[in-house]
């Protein structure tokens, strides 16, 4: 999930009651819920590290032993630092801060779970990808319910409210602005903010932890109904793959941004991707075509492009991997690496991945052109 995500989720188990446990909880878990995005840094070498180390290291079960460790020593340090200035202050408890930290970590690479870019939960032990394609990676709704009970109890104070009329005016603006959200999503978002405003005037402050652990209960039941969404989704596409002759090698329900019923199924055959939109309360649409994207000839050009030094991070990221071979002027070729996950429903070029460009003899140019 993005940032906001991670950061509403660590805020709301702090305003739930955690945050009594001891000094600097909040903070502790705000921090823990997106520690294990320092390999973003990653960004600043080049794409390639990025999409080699992202959602690896930093995510796997070692980190999620040591990451808890380093964060409270940390949070201890500055703990430190704040008795010295105000000697009276009430001292942070190490137990609680390291328990809290391990939660806030934790969060994250199950949230990152969530969606189809996936993580790899076993690493540095196993490579290994896991997906849990139940929600977009921007996922509003999450944002309705974690944010509006963190910004619920955040009130009390001028801080607070200028800081919940920041998030909600950044948020409504993603929702009114952004063209792939439905009308409807729209009317149900200003709606879910029009709640939580009433429930600022007739909730009171003592009742607003009980409120922000009831949202995070209803966050559970939201990603344990689209979870089921996608499977049920996957299960209409088998069935209809087989009513149709298709030799389906995979079924991937993909989450669709700001639509909790509708997935974009990918069935994967021995050429071809195939692409169904389905609500999964109703299943897919009599007669429906699917979308098709093709995988790409086997090409020694391709085993080529595969090869190049800096590509091998992109390689063992692809998921659903596609490839263009076509000719240079100069008699080279060029390779398009798409990853079929992104090449429907988004704007042209969106799904490319990766260009490589090859001379006659099949050896990589320096310097490779990656796109998104």
């Amino acid at each position: 999930m993005e940032p906001l995500a991670h950061t509403l989720a660590g805020a709301c188990l702090a305003e739930s009651g955690l945050k009594r446990l001891s000094p600097l909880a909040a903070s502790t878990l705000i921090i823990a819920a997106n520690i294990p995005d320092v390999d973003g840094g990653c960004y600043l070498h080049s794409a390639d590290l990025a999409f080699a180390f992202r959602r690896g290291w930093t995510h796997g079960v070692l980190a999620a032993a040591l990451l808890p460790v380093a964060l409270t020593a940390a949070m201890l340090a500055v703990d430190r630092v704040l008795s010295r200035r105000q000697p009276a202050r009430i001292r942070a408890r190490p137990r609680a801060l390291l328990g809290l930290a391990a939660l806030g970590v934790v969060s994250h690479p199950f949230l990152d779970w969530l969606n189809n870019y996936g993580v790899r939960l076993l690493m540095p032990f196993s490579d290994r990808w896991f997906y849990g394609d139940t929600l977009f990676i921007v996922d509003p709704w999450l944002w309705l319910i974690l944010g509006g009970a963190v910004m619920l109890a955040w009130t009390t104070h001028t801080r607070g409210i200028l800081t919940a009329a920041a998030l909600g005016f950044g948020t409504t603006a993603v929702m009114l602005l952004a063209p792939l959200v439905p009308e409807w999503a729209r009317a149900v978002w200003l709606a879910g903010l029009a709640v939580w405003a009433l429930a600022r005037t007739r909730v009171a402050p003592p009742r607003r932890p009980a409120i922000a652990l009831a949202a995070l209960v209803l966050a559970g039941l939201y990603i344990a109904v689209m979870f089921t969404g996608s499977r049920i989704a996957e299960r209409q596409v088998r069935e209809l793959a087989r009513a149709r002759g298709w030799i389906a090698d995979q079924v991937a329900a993909m989450p669709v941004p700001a639509e909790p019923l509708r997935r974009s199924v990918i069935v994967v055959t021995g050429d071809r991707y195939l692409f169904l939109p389905v609500i999964w309360t109703t299943g897919p649409a009599p007669g429906i075509e699917p979308a098709v994207v093709e995988r790409g000839a086997q090409d020694p050009a391709v085993d080529a492009a595969l090869a190049a030094p800096f590509v091998q991070g992109v390689r063992a990221w692809l998921r659903f991997p596609s490839y263009e071979v076509t000719p240079l002027p100069d008699g080279g070729k060029r390779v398009i690496i798409r990853d079929a996950r992104f090449a429907i429903g988004n704007r042209p070029g969106f799904g490319v991945i990766a260009i490589v460009d090859l001379d006659a003899a099949l050896v990589p140019r320096p310097g490779p052109e990656l796109t998104e």
